[in-house]
């Protein structure tokens, strides 16, 4: 942290200490969720195609490690939703009002990368598309509340 700090002006160092614990709690959420919600219903139904045909599963553990890091780790990242788009906000690229008019669009593409993101089944797909529409509106939230503050080099940059 103090390479990277030595080359951050003090506004910088400002936003690091104020969106990085932010972000850690919201990783450790989207991971957690995974863990204590997802796993036991998307298992039960993997493995009930196993049942139903009477196979025994036999899963190697390179597949099982794999498993059980991509889909927390799938989770953790997409639960950044809120930080990104407050920071789209921050920079200009997308405004509050286009949060807000294009929700639909939003919670369709949140579904689409949820069924990306996640095993071949609809429950695991629900699990993270439902929490991530929340984050979606917990976003719009924090624009709301934390608005875009003045730019410390407006004044200084004179093309």
């Amino acid at each position: 942290w103090l390479f990277v700090a030595a080359g951050l002006y003090p506004h910088e160092k400002q936003y690091v200490y104020i969106y990085l614990p932010f972000s850690l709690i919201l990783f450790l959420a989207g991971a957690a969720t995974a863990f204590f919600f997802v796993f036991e219903p998307v298992l039960d139904f993997l493995f009930g195609f196993n049942r139903l045909m009477n196979i025994d599963p036999d899963p190697r553990i390179s597949e099982w490690i794999s498993f059980v890091l991509i889909l927390p780790l799938g989770f953790g990242i997409s639960f950044q939703l809120p930080l990104v788009m407050l920071f789209l906000n921050r920079i200009g690229i997308f405004s509050l009002q286009a949060y807000t008019e294009k929700w639909r669009i939003a919670i369709l593409a949140i579904f689409v990368i949820a069924m990306f993101l996640t095993p071949a089944d609809p429950i695991s797909m629900l699990l993270m598309a439902v929490p991530l529409t929340f984050l979606y509106f917990l976003g719009i939230g924090l624009c709301i509340w934390m608005p875009k503050g003045r730019n410390p080099f407006a004044e200084a940059y004179d093309p």
